[in-house]
């Protein structure tokens, strides 16, 4: 009975080594194919990091001139506001220039009005005086 108990460890030994044996050399097949696919991997990757790496520059790039584009904005909008304050305070000025005109074209006519009452009526009593005394 030893024997024979024997005799199936010793079947089973060799199977289980045939075994390890079998999947030993899958595994060293499979691990030249991965080594394979990182080589292949590898040499696809290094130009895509470098035009990754170029695409970030170009993006830096943009980023920065669209700061300075948003700082000449900023500026031209204050110039703008600055513009309109002047032309808001030259209006201002030009109202109150039409308006202290038109007082004084105003007062100007009934002075002369004034003026022309007083010669008329002046004039008027001296040619009274002048007739009666014929």
């Amino acid at each position: 009975m030893n024997d024979i108990l024997l005799g199936i460890l010793i079947a089973v030994c060799i199977i289980g080594v045939a075994v390890i044996i079998y999947v030993l050399l899958g595994l060293r097949q499979t691990l030249k194919k991965l080594d394979l696919l990182i080589i292949s991997m590898e040499s696809s990757l290094t130009p895509a990091l470098a035009e990754l790496t170029q695409t970030l520059k170009g993006i830096k790039q943009i980023s920065d001139n669209l700061t300075t584009v948003t700082d000449d904005v900023k500026a031209l909008s204050g110039s703008v506001r600055g513009t309109g304050e002047n032309i808001r305070r030259a209006s201002g000025y030009i109202e109150g220039i039409a308006s202290s005109s038109a007082f004084q074209v105003s007062g100007m006519k009934a002075g002369i009005m004034a003026g022309l009452n007083v010669v008329i009526s002046h004039l008027v009593k001296k040619h009274k005086k002048q007739i009666e005394r014929r």
